[in-house]
This record gives structure tokens, sequence and C-alpha cells, in this order.
């Protein structure tokens, strides 16, 4: 099988881990097999779901407010191997 690994990136506090708790959420509920990395601030996937479904609906409207979304996609060769 081929994975697809999707990063998000920006600087701290920028609203990262939360939009990938939402695309998480979003791909889980549409039936895909999602696996959480952890990181720094989250190290397992239990503590990165229970402390992002905190405040959902004041961090999306923060989000909105301050923060633009760029998508980009970057392709690696066919044979690339991590």
């Amino acid at each position: 099988m081929n994975n697809l690994e999707i990063t998000i990136s920006g600087k701290a506090k920028s609203g990262k881990s939360r939009l990938t708790y939402f695309l998480k959420k979003y791909l889980q509920e549409q039936g895909f097999n999602v696996e959480f990395k952890g990181n720094l601030d989250h190290p397992t996937q239990n503590n990165f779901d229970r402390y992002m479904s905190q405040n959902i609906d004041n961090i999306i409207k923060n989000i909105k407010k301050n923060r633009k979304i760029i998508l980009k996609e970057k392709q690696l060769p066919l044979n690339y191997k991590k």
C-alpha cells in the first residue's frame, strides 16, 4: 500500500495542530485509515485528540479571522524511499 503523508507547517501558535485535528477527523468520518504521528506538544494520539477537541468553535473563529491558509502540493519522485 502506498501511503500519502500530509504535512501542515507554520509558525508556533499558528493553528497547525487544530487544522491537523480537523483534517484527521474529517478523513476518518469519510472512512479513511488515518494515523496521527505524534509531535513535541502532543506525543500520543489520545493526548492529541483530548486536547484538540476543547473549545473547537472559538478556535475555528480565531483561525478564520487571523490566518490565511495556503495549500501547496509537493510531488516526490516515484522511486522515493523514506
